[in-house]
């Protein structure tokens, strides 16, 4: 099992929708998925009750709970594992990164975004964890963006997941209907640009096909 926390200690850089559309992208692949909501205000949570499908599994979690949680997702066979963190300083966020195998650092293409990444890595690093940024909320045509993101990011030796992923309309729509724009225009740029990353992502934390193992079967975690 492959632990992810998508952890930025600043609200409004796209930690949530972030954490959506990566576990769509996984479930999508066969991949047996877990969501844990760590936020109190449970916005991934609300975003799967609004989903029809029943994957992936969205559970809200505090602090005390996670280890618990998470034992039940590996023993129920549960592939890959997405904790949605809070966006200000709470203890919720360091038991993610001291949970997870890999910290995603979503961030926005402006300085008081970047002004905090430092915050999130120093947290990632004096936990042992490997980290990646991605740039989010970039203009459709942002390859300033992405190269001030990437300086910014080398500077503090924090590698940059690629593509950035563009402040696209697709991705407000299809929260409205508890989806992702994976689902909804599966050949528009940001299901295009949401596969690419994913696939990034699984180079790094050396996810391959062969994980893919419980096809039919949804893991069972909940209380």
């Amino acid at each position: 099992m492959r632990t992810f926390a998508i952890a930025m200690q600043k609200g409004g850089v796209g930690k949530s929708w972030l954490t959506r559309s990566l576990s769509v992208a996984a479930s999508l692949e066969g991949l047996n998925v877990l969501v844990i909501d760590m936020d109190s205000q449970q916005s991934t949570v609300a975003w799967s009750e609004r989903r029809e499908a029943d994957t992936p599994l969205v559970q809200f979690s505090t602090e005390r709970e996670l280890p618990a949680i998470l034992k039940r997702a590996e023993d129920a066979g549960c592939d890959v594992v997405f904790i949605d963190t809070p966006p200000a300083r709470s203890t919720e966020t360091p038991a993610a990164v001291d949970s997870a195998d890999m910290v995603l650092i979503p961030c926005t293409p402006d300085i008081e975004a970047y002004e905090q990444v430092a915050r999130t890595e120093r947290l990632a690093r004096l936990a042992g964890k490997p980290a990646l940024a991605v740039l989010t909320m970039t203009q459709p045509s942002g390859k300033t963006e992405q190269d001030i993101g990437r300086e910014i990011f080398a500077n503090l030796n924090l590698d940059m997941a690629l593509p950035s992923i563009a402040r696209l309309k697709a991705h407000r729509d299809a929260a409205r209907e508890g989806k992702t724009a994976t689902e909804t225009e599966p050949r528009g740029r940001a299901a295009q640009e949401i596969a690419a990353l994913w696939m990034r992502i699984k180079e790094h934390a050396n996810i391959g096909t062969s994980a893919i193992v419980h096809k039919s079967k949804r893991a069972k975690v909940q209380k």
